[in-house]
């Protein structure tokens, strides 16, 4: 099966939703299958003119995603209970959970890690988008998702007429351009970007034969290490809280790149910009970027104009990544361009890289 990119599964994802179509995403853990469906249902929901929702009872101006684990179920939690209706027939009193108003989307994650018998539960409703009595309403798509037997998940062989019933997408990991993109808009730690800039074979690094219980990953990077070491200095501090989300060989790299920045004389660069020109080493400069735009998010009245004059003297691939994270950490940058002349003109310099809106 071919691999393919977040931006892809989006579109293929939101096809699929066009036309009913029931998709299922493998990939390898924490590479964002189940991040991109709620991406793609937010841009659906802003297509649809819809408020976009997340859990909790569906509402008709909404498009919710209702994130159901299959792997938590028994095979009644899908097609509920049996009950003796007024007229003396047996009916079904089907799940609380599925929709009955609304448009959104059905996530069945881990599919594959709920046994058979739960799997063929869910034949019926991947289908036919109905469950006994109970029918999927109109404008909501069903979406699954679930780990390779290879990310050492302890899945289940898919059913040949469960598979069947699918489009089968797989997502890669995202190369790291793409991942930087978003790490910035997310406000990830610039300090973990530049690093995976510098070594981006950490952004993923998984060995099933390995025994150790943390490993990088996109998902353990930005939802578990960036905000464990937020305004954290301290090296040793860094390398216990950093290891607990991403192994402790990866933390140690990280760590020891962390450290460069105290051999850099920030106070100095600032005043004698052209200095910077001088940092030969790769890794030295990349820390050098993640140290200034921290600056600049502490105190951007201040910084922004010395360290745009930095960036002048970076070669064109660090001083792209630094505006690129003075945007993403400045929400009026556009008022500090129109009144700083040195900020406007590097900012213009690299416009084709760095829109500013």
């Amino acid at each position: 099966m071919r691999s393919i990119s977040h931006e892809e599964l989006k579109s293929a994802l939101k096809k699929a939703y066009q036309h009913g179509v029931t998709a299922f995403i493998w990939g390898a853990t924490g590479i964002g299958k189940s991040e991109t469906v709620r991406e793609t249902a937010q841009e659906l929901a802003k297509e649809l003119k819809l408020t976009y929702a997340e859990g909790g009872e569906p509402q008709e101006n909404n498009f919710t995603v209702l994130d159901v684990r299959l792997s938590q179920m028994d095979p009644s939690d899908l097609r509920g209970l049996p009950y003796v209706s007024k007229d003396g027939k047996t009916a079904w009193a089907f799940p609380s959970w599925l929709p009955t108003k609304g448009k959104g989307v059905l996530l069945l994650d881990e599919v594959n890690l709920a046994p058979p018998l739960v799997q063929s539960s869910a034949y019926q409703l991947v289908l036919d988008r109905k469950l006994g009595d109970y029918a999927l309403p109109d404008g909501w798509g069903i979406i699954a998702a679930g780990n390779r037997a290879e990310d050492k998940a302890y899945t289940f062989e898919l059913a040949g007429p469960l598979c069947n019933r699918f489009v089968h997408l797989e997502l890669a990991c995202p190369p790291i351009a793409d991942w930087t993109d978003w790490a910035i808009a997310k406000q990830i730690d610039s300090r973990i970007v530049t690093f995976l800039n510098y070594k981006p074979q950490h952004l993923f690094k998984f060995d099933s034969k390995i025994k150790e219980k943390a490993f990088p990953t996109p998902r353990s990077w930005a939802r578990y290490c960036s905000p464990l070491i937020k305004d954290v200095v301290d090296n040793q501090e860094l390398l216990i809280l950093m290891g607990s989300a991403i192994g402790e060989g990866v933390a140690t790299e990280c760590v020891a790149y962390l450290k460069l920045t105290k051999q850099i004389d920030l106070k100095d660069i600032l005043e004698h910009p052209e200095k910077a020109a001088d940092i030969k080493g790769i890794d030295v400069r990349y820390s050098l970027v993640s140290a200034l735009s921290e600056l600049v998010k502490k105190d951007t009245k201040t910084t922004l104009p010395k360290v745009c004059k930095v960036a002048e003297h970076f070669e064109a691939e660090f001083a792209i990544l630094l505006l690129r994270f003075i945007k993403g950490n400045v929400p009026k940058l556009l008022e500090f361009i129109q009144k700083d002349k040195g900020v406007a003109e590097v900012y213009k310099k690299y416009m084709k890289y760095v829109m500013v809106e």
